[in-house]
């Protein structure tokens, strides 16, 4: 008696990539049952790709669990984001696309070169656009749902209520679609537990006003309103925590993630912001990038606050009379005033488990002054850029200190690249935020971002036909920005090897070690043997993961 196909659908949602591929090709009744999940994240951000893919997408019916959306209709209103689009692409073909003519371009006014990487080249005409959003749609099984580099649709609240599933969402680099007529927004029935937002842009940013529940970008905002979202990221562009008042508060949070402007010249605490850090009694994760200001909390704010990620600046205040048993110092440490802090908050850090910190210039004093301060750690680490540990501090760092960290089972401990300092204003605001100090991105938080999808190991649909198929007109260039970065070669010698299995002597509990950016060695218990591998997550490794 054979199951009915409802049943192998459930089962072979919970198949894995691999395991769908080697399914698909069992039979032909099988091929067309797990063929729809076979395609788990989805990636579409042209309208080319899309266009290819048109046809598989409409007689396999995938069930994704991911989308990763980056299509722009074209419109009439001239739009900041789309002025660099050169085409328009029909339905008709993926290389069938209409040039568009140079005077819809607008002048660059608003936005920063930073934005360059996503202002679209190629724009969706109305057919192709209305497919798209009633595909996007017919997604029901979505957990995950990324808007990325793009004209954000004009009923973006309607398409998340027809996703029941939908559990995560981000917005990053988008621009807000203007919308003359005000509907009544109601998002009691969506059932999201993370949500980001980035880079929110508006079509009339001098309108941008919080209070008026008519303006598109007020109204995007009110999605942190959602009572099941527990984790929240957000940046400067929307200032999320506006919108909770003492009427609305916001839902019990376990982790914020916030964006800081990385200028030092706008340190002011932005209006409510403090008042709003002391409205969150659950939150148990925290951080904040680039400069941040002064807080000054009260000391009853924040009881279950035990991660936290910020600038030196605000370690001695955020952590004073709470018990962190996480700490990143995101920016470079100097030496002296990190001491300090260490002295000043040492009656406070001393449950601290994972630390991890970015050292312009080495000092062999600053692992005893570690180890001194922090006597309970199981992950370190300490990034550097300038200078290096002394051959007798590496052959001794074992028996003369890591030893006195009885639960150490991870140690990192490696140099860093840093860029060339910046040679004018705009090459500064290139640069997004601190992690060129090694720190986490916004992708790369110690809860996992949802946006951040693996193109690796998860079967994607980019259109088969690349832009550089493509016949271009003369004068038209197009940038790419997806390149994989080279990997750093680890050196497998037998002299590494051994120097770690001399910690491993004095530090038994010692599972990974990292010496170089993109590399550990690890082993899986006593009588493993030690093994270089690359880092799952590159420079940052799996401190704090």
């Amino acid at each position: 008696m054979s199951l009915p196909s409802e049943l192998w659908l459930s089962i072979f949602e919970y198949l894995p990539s691999q395991s769908l591929r080697n399914v698909v090709l069992t039979s032909k009744r099988f091929h067309a049952i797990a063929i729809r999940f076979l395609y788990k994240h989805l990636i579409l951000t042209s309208p080319t790709s899309f266009v290819t893919a048109y046809s598989a997408l409409s007689s396999i019916q995938p069930l994704p669990h991911a989308l990763l959306l980056g299509i722009s209709p074209i419109v009439e209103r001239p739009v900041e984001q789309l002025k660099e689009a050169v085409a328009v692409v029909s339905l008709a073909e993926a290389d069938d696309w209409t040039p568009i003519p140079l005077n819809r371009q607008t002048n660059r006014y608003r936005f920063f070169q930073i934005k360059d990487a996503y202002q679209p080249r190629f724009l969706a005409d109305a057919t192709v656009y209305e497919n798209l959003l009633t595909q996007v749609t017919s997604f029901t099984s979505l957990r995950q749902l990324v808007f990325r580099g793009m004209l954000l649709p004009r009923d973006l609240h309607s398409i998340l209520r027809d996703l029941p599933n939908l559990r995560d969402l981000a917005v990053v680099h988008c621009t807000v679609h203007f919308t003359g007529v005000y509907i009544d927004v109601d998002h009691t029935s969506l059932k999201l537990q993370s949500l980001t937002l980035l880079d929110i842009r508006a079509v009339f940013p001098s309108n941008d006003d919080d209070t008026n529940p008519r303006n598109p970008r007020t109204r995007l905002r009110m999605l942190a309103q959602v009572p099941t979202i527990r984790t929240l990221a957000y940046d400067h562009t929307v200032w999320l925590h506006r919108v909770f008042t003492p009427s609305s508060p916001p839902p019990p949070l376990t982790a914020l993630d916030i964006k800081f402007p990385i200028h030092k010249d706008r340190s002011r605490v932005p209006p409510g912001f403090i008042s709003f850090l002391e409205t969150l009694p659950s939150l148990r994760t925290l951080i904040l990038r680039n400069h941040v200001p002064a807080l000054l909390l009260s000391p009853r704010a924040l009881p279950a606050l035990c991660a936290i990620s910020a600038p030196l600046s605000i370690i001695s205040s955020i952590c004073s009379g709470r018990s962190i048993i996480k700490l990143d110092i995101r920016d470079e440490a100097v030496l002296t005033p990190l001491y300090q802090v260490f002295v000043e908050a040492h009656s406070h850090l001393s449950r601290v488990q994972e630390l991890s910190l970015f050292i312009g210039d080495w000092d062999d004093e600053v692992v005893l002054a570690i180890v001194a301060r922090f006597p309970n750690l199981t992950k370190l680490q300490i990034r550097y850029a300038r200078g290096g540990p002394s051959e007798d501090t590496i052959l001794g760092m074992g028996s003369r200190t890591l030893y006195a960290l009885p639960h150490l089972v991870s140690a990192h401990v490696f140099r860093i690249p840093l860029p060339p300092p910046p040679q004018s204003v705009l090459e500064a605001r290139k640069r997004d935020d601190d992690t060129i100090y090694g720190a986490p991105g916004i992708g790369d938080t110690y809860f996992e971002s949802m946006h951040d999808i693996d193109t690796v190991t998860d079967t994607l649909m980019e259109g088969v036909l690349s832009l550089q198929q493509l016949p271009f007109s003369q004068g038209v260039s197009v940038d790419f920005m997806d390149e994989q970065e080279s990997r750093t070669s680890e050196p497998f010698d037998e002299y590494t090897r051994e120097l770690i299995i001399a910690w491993n002597r004095t530090c038994p509990g010692l599972r990974t070690v990292q010496l170089h950016p993109g590399w550990v060695w690890r082993r899986a218990d006593r009588i493993d043997h030690w093994v270089a591998r690359p880092c799952e997550s590159g420079i940052w490794g799996d401190v704090f993961g």
